[in-house]
């Protein structure tokens, strides 16, 4: 199945993960790699040595082109993108920032770059920045959606955009992924299938409860980090979401810890917050409070405490398989869906 986004990145379909945080990690990127796709690191606010390490480790696992999200606001973000460049990756995805010095110079050792957005004006900018593609996130999507559905967002920027276009939120199988392309995409980013697999970080306890849940059973608040964003309908996000008032000393407790993991002096974490103003100081504590729970996640299969990031796509996800089990299945049921269509378009 050849597309733009195929041609574009040197790969065999056109399929990439989400570059999730702390959950796109080297084993899972590695396997879609192998498995024909684009993997994409989540190098998320790692500290930069440790994501130089993971891109050392995906190159040891896998000789195919490969990516890293960097979130250019988050700590460590813009470090974690100068590591990309410094280790010459060939895809750089960003969000959240301003990305033409990492286009101008990915671009001069040959890489290609990739911005993630929410709707047609961040695209636009992506583009005179000088992107390569971009990752449209529709209202479906896990993490930080926008507020319109994939299912209008795709086709107005194909229309906009003169560079390929990959969609997300709600694609989960074959159908889904034609249904993109015929949308006018030229790929697709899945992140809460690639999450549910075996190479998922996720204790196997939340890749049960993801079994368990239907399209409706998520959550959709900017309660949760600051910024409007799509999580898992268990008591843990209900009670973030429903939360007034932040526990401001277990926040602090838990800000050593974060410094600590990010391998920031705990003073610039602190200051760097309280310069942002009141706002943000309040989505940082938030933040402060969803990383502990994704920490949860990751050790404990308890989901009456704690919360992760899931798109309204958990609906259609019914097993736990490996990533080219994954890969090779959503492609024969693409080539089934495309069959159908024509059978049907003939009468």
């Amino acid at each position: 199945m050849q597309t733009a986004v195929t041609e574009l990145f040197g790969i065999d379909y056109p399929i990439l993960n989400a570059g999730m945080g702390r959950v796109a990690l080297p084993e899972m990127v590695a396997a879609v790699c192998n498995a024909g796709g684009l993997g994409v690191l989540g190098a998320g606010s790692s500290p930069p040595e440790q994501t130089r390490e993971m891109i050392r480790e995906i190159r040891s696992r896998t000789n195919k082109p490969f990516g890293a999200n960097c979130p250019l606001a988050l700590p460590n973000g813009l470090e974690n993108a100068k590591i990309c460049l410094e280790e010459k990756i060939p895809v750089i995805n960003y969000s959240m920032g301003r990305g033409d010095w990492i286009c101008q110079a990915a671009h001069a050792y040959g890489g290609k770059v990739m911005a993630s957005v929410t709707d047609t004006k961040l695209a636009l900018k992506a583009q005179q920045h000088g992107c390569d593609a971009v990752i449209a996130a529709g209202h479906e999507a896990a993490g930080h959606a926008g507020t319109v559905t994939t299912f209008t967002l795709i086709p107005r920027l194909a229309e906009l955009l003169d560079i390929p276009v990959i969609a997300a939120g709600g694609i989960a199988n074959g159908s889904t992924l034609i249904a993109a392309l015929a949308l006018g995409a030229g790929g697709v980013s899945m992140g809460t299938r690639f999450w549910t697999t075996k190479e998922g970080p996720m204790h196997q306890g939340w890749k049960d409860k993801a079994l368990e849940l239907d399209v409706g059973d998520t959550l959709y608040s900017a309660k949760f980090d600051g910024i409007p964003c799509r999580q898992m309908d268990v008591p843990g996000a209900r009670k973030m979401m429903d939360a007034r008032v932040l526990n401001v000393w277990s926040v602090f407790q838990h800000s050593f810890q974060i410094a600590k993991e990010l391998e920031i002096p705990w003073f610039r974490l602190a200051l760097d917050t309280f310069k942002k103003g009141p706002k943000e100081i309040e989505g940082m504590m938030r933040m402060s409070q969803m990383l502990k729970s994704h920490t949860h996640t990751l050790n404990s299969g308890d989901t009456t405490k704690g919360f992760t990031t899931v798109g309204m796509s958990v609906g259609v996800v019914h097993d736990i398989p490996t990533i080219a089990e994954l890969m090779e299945r959503i492609m024969a049921e693409a080539r089934d869906c495309q069959a159908r269509l024509a059978r049907n378009t003939l009468g």
